[in-house]
């Protein structure tokens, strides 16, 4: 017969090891954002360091740092950014940039147009091209819990 303390313990240990698989999972998908964004997650969630801790040395208020850690949980849970990282090569070309910016990096339009080199005219019409291909997808349901470590996941890669 299991015990209350044996059951407490288990419990425990589950909660450690699923928050270890979110903080792996973050990790992971930090390495889409841009570089002062990936350093925000890594310095909370690898280096185990406090939203004060990281406002403090930057300067920064606590309240702007925990919601710009908000923004990105957000973006990284999103099922649009989950089904562009299992399955951005599907891509068309022209629009790989464009998605990555957007939707992966978090980037506003008119930066996405002037990284891109294109008119924000086409950036926009791309943006609602994406819009209409991760609807279309949406259905499928494919991408509930793909494997991370797998090739389509190295697409967006930050090199």
């Amino acid at each position: 017969m299991v015990t209350m303390i044996e059951r407490a313990r288990q419990a425990d240990t589950d909660r450690r090891v699923g928050r270890r698989r979110d903080v792996e999972y973050v990790l992971a998908m930090a390495a889409h954002f841009t570089h002062a964004d990936r350093v925000l997650l890594e310095y909370l969630y690898r280096d185990g360091h406090s939203a004060v801790d990281y406002a403090r040395l930057t300067r920064r208020s606590v309240r702007s740092v925990q919601r710009r850690v908000k923004a990105l949980l957000q973006r990284i849970y999103s099922p649009e950014f989950r089904w562009l990282v299992v399955h951005g090569q599907t891509l068309p070309a022209p629009l790989r940039p464009v998605a990555r910016r957007l939707i992966l990096e978090g980037r506003a339009l008119r930066e996405t147009a002037r990284l891109t080199g294109r008119s924000l005219h086409t950036v926009r019409q791309q943006r609602l091209e994406l819009a209409v291909l991760l609807k279309t997808h949406a259905s499928a349901k494919s991408t509930a819990r793909a494997p991370l470590g797998s090739a389509e996941s190295q697409f967006f890669s930050t090199s």
